[in-house]
């Protein structure tokens, strides 16, 4: 009897031996996120722009004044064109359309005679949206509207100085406290050495600076 439960005993440490030999232990999964590459946006074709005017005799290039100087007393403004129409008589010595982004454009203009014209075309970015909503009569249907209206960040704004002063001749421009008038004109009616200044955000601005072909204007600027 002991011999066959020692047999017994024998034969289940073998299996034992046996079974721990044939398996193996679990290799360890260590999985890789897929990396997806970002696609690569194609680069935007070029925007043609209008050309250029600039009279170098009279507009040369500078660096805009930092903010600081108050706008000028309601006395200092001088009376404005009504149409920023060409005028007969009168030569275009700058003639460019911009499109600053919290940016601005500066130059020195020297007016011999005078008037100085500044005109400017504006165009704001416009911002759509859908409105929906229930009609309250009748069937009580739904109903849809498109909505499209200037920016609230369209702002377009031209500053004249006195180049040697620094001193604000005029200020005009377009919304953040000034009209909605997308038809912007300026007349200085005094020679000097002017500091022009045009700044703005998301509006597109077609500026153009006219001085008389001669001293005897042959058209009224009113």
């Amino acid at each position: 009897m002991n011999l066959r439960r020692e047999g017994y005993l024998l034969i289940a440490i073998l299996f034992i031996v046996f079974v721990s030999g044939c398996t193996a232990p679990p290799q360890s999964i260590v999985e890789t996120p897929a990396i997806t590459p970002e696609p690569v946006q194609p680069a935007p074709p070029p925007v043609e722009t209008p050309g250029v005017v600039i009279d170098p005799s009279v507009v040369v290039p500078a660096t805009p004044y930092p903010t600081g100087p108050l706008k000028p007393e309601p006395e200092q403004v001088p009376s404005s064109v009504t149409s920023p129409q060409e005028t007969v008589g009168y030569k275009t010595v700058y003639s460019e359309t911009i499109e600053p982004r919290f940016s601005e454009t500066a130059m020195i203009v020297e007016v011999t005679k005078a008037p100085l014209i500044i005109t400017a075309k504006i165009t704001p970015s416009t911002v759509t949206r859908t409105i929906v909503g229930t009609s309250q009569y009748g069937s009580k249907d739904e109903f849809s509207v498109v909505v499209t209206r200037p920016s609230e960040n369209a702002w377009f704004e031209c500053t004249v100085r006195d180049a040697g002063t620094g001193e604000i001749i005029v200020q005009d421009g377009y919304s953040r406290g000034y009209t909605q008038n997308t038809n912007m004109a300026i007349t200085v009616r005094r020679a000097g050495v002017y500091h022009i200044t045009f700044g703005g955000n998301f509006v597109k601005a077609e500026v153009k600076m006219q001085l008389p072909e001669t001293a005897i204007l042959t058209e009224p600027i009113n």
